[in-house]
């Protein structure tokens, strides 16, 4: 939250700003809603992404928001000492990973039951990601596995790539299908269509072992189908896929390639379902942020305005909310009901209290394409002043006391007043006064008699006014007077 004060035609505005550099750190309740880097360098709040969460025949899921990066679904330790990703180029969530070209690549290192552990022979296989590459030269590598297995004259190589030839993506099978003889064979499975630098796009690799079918989709359309078979079709022995026990080297994602990948995710199950296209529609659940309790001023105020840079593309849609009040009440902050507002227009209720709280619902668009945004909040509102001093005040000394009076304050809502006491000019630490140690809230009252005091010592006082949020609520310090009590000759 930033506090700004303004110059008003009549009085001293105060903001409140929400978003901006803060990263809406006062907003105490997200759901379904996310901060992301957006409008002008700031933070946006916008309705999280659609993403299927792992599922039980999930064998990994990268999606790159945040690092460290860790695998979902728990089936692979994550070597990311070279990672890198970026918030500003994505496609799901909140950032994609970073690959620049240089060799650096993610390591994964299979656990027990994973699809690329040792001596493994696969069920059925998808493995899917987004790509957005920048220049798509021959060679690059997205994704890269080597291992080995016994065979009948030795140790037979294995590999599995996914690189780049002609602008299109190859994904190739060294030595992991088995012919019934066990003897080496490759498969290669490669798109008929190019793929276009700085534009994501979602390849889908899609392994049913019933009938050894390699099925390679590029933004869900088929773009090559492949068989392990003895015949290269359905009909003919079903190669077995399997991950040899020798030589077992990690998995490794973005080797030599140069561009971002996001939501990186195999499933590997005795039966895939239907392929699920990449462009799935939001789900149509609303999202809301809350506000804590905002503060106006330390004695409360009137909110003039509430406005917001905001947008909401096609059918999508965002409501704002506000509600005003002088204490919490609820776990949740205020009590009282929302009243709806449109930024930038005149609340219809006059606003006065001393917190305001925000609740913003977003609204997705039925297509799913397109989500609405807030970047920014600006309050503006118009501070209580504090009490007027008061004034008149006099002292009357007495025998081990100090009578007090002073001018009741009119026109102003007041709740009492405190009396300050002490031996010294503008220091009013006395502690001697039967009524307490200074300052003394007598209430209401305007005269007042301070007894227990010293005959002979002098003390100053001065009287404060505070308003109806207590002593914490006071104007400054009446003048000061002098008195010292003495005791009265009989």
């Amino acid at each position: 939250m930033i506090l700004l004060g303004l110059g008003a035609a009549f009085g001293f505005e105060e903001r409140i700003e929400l978003g901006f550099d803060d990263r809406w750190v006062d907003m105490q309740r997200l759901e379904n809603v996310i901060v992301r880097p957006g409008f002008r360098g700031a933070h946006d709040l916008l309705l999280e992404d659609f993403r299927q969460p792992a599922q039980p025949h999930t064998d990994l899921l990268l999606d790159f928001d945040a690092l460290p990066l860790r695998d979902a679904a728990e089936r692979y330790h994550v070597d990311d000492s070279e990672a890198e990703i970026s918030h500003r180029i994505r496609r799901v969530g909140d950032a994609a990973g970073v690959f620049r070209g240089d060799g650096g690549s993610i390591l994964l290192t299979p656990r027990r039951g994973a699809a690329f552990a040792p001596g493994t022979f696969w069920d059925s296989l998808e493995i899917e990601f987004w790509l957005h590459p920048a220049v798509l030269e021959d060679g690059e590598t997205v994704l890269r596995w080597d291992g080995a297995r016994h065979g009948p004259s030795g140790v037979i190589p294995q590999s599995f790539r996914v690189f780049v030839r002609n602008r299109r993506l190859v994904w190739e099978f060294v030595n992991l299908f088995i012919p019934p003889d066990g003897a080496e064979e490759t498969i290669t499975v490669s798109g008929h269509g190019g793929i276009v630098p700085r534009r994501w796009s979602h390849h889908q690799l899609r392994y049913d072992a019933r009938f050894g079918r390699l099925e390679y989709r590029l933004d869900n359309v088929v773009h090559a189908v492949e068989h392990a078979s003895s015949t290269g079709a359905e009909r003919g022995d079903i190669y077995a896929a399997f991950v040899g026990e020798s030589a077992v080297g990690p998995l490794r994602v973005g080797a030599g390639y140069n561009g971002f990948i996001d939501e990186l995710r195999f499933t590997h199950a005795p039966r895939l379902g239907e392929p699920q296209a990449p462009y799935l529609p939001l789900p149509q659940n609303s999202g809301y942020a809350l506000s804590s309790p905002l503060a106006l001023g330390s004695r409360g105020g009137r909110i003039v305005s509430i406005d917001a840079t905001w947008r909401a593309p096609g059918d999508s849609g965002v409501q704002f909310f506000y509600r005003v009040g002088d204490e919490r009440a609820t776990a949740e902050g205020l009590a009282g009901d929302w009243v709806v507002f449109e930024p930038g227009e005149p609340l219809v209720d006059v606003a006065e209290g001393r917190f305001v709280q925000l609740r913003l619902e977003l609204l997705p668009d039925a297509t799913g394409r397109h989500v609405p945004r807030v970047s920014d909040i600006a309050i503006d509102y118009e501070p209580h002043p504090p009490p007027p001093r008061p004034g008149g005040l006099s002292a009357t000394a007495a025998d081990g006391a100090v009578e007090l009076s002073w001018n009741e304050i009119r026109g102003f809502e007041i709740d009492g007043y405190l009396v300050f006491y002490g031996e010294s000019p503008g220091a009013y630490f006395g502690d001697q006064a039967s009524a307490g140690r200074s300052p003394v809230d007598v209430g209401n009252r305007t005269r007042v008699r301070l007894e227990g005091l010293t005959n002979g010592r002098a003390y100053y006082f001065a009287v404060a006014a505070y308003g109806r949020f207590g002593p914490q609520d006071t104007s400054g310090l009446s003048a000061e007077v002098f008195a010292r009590p003495l005791r009265v000759q009989p």
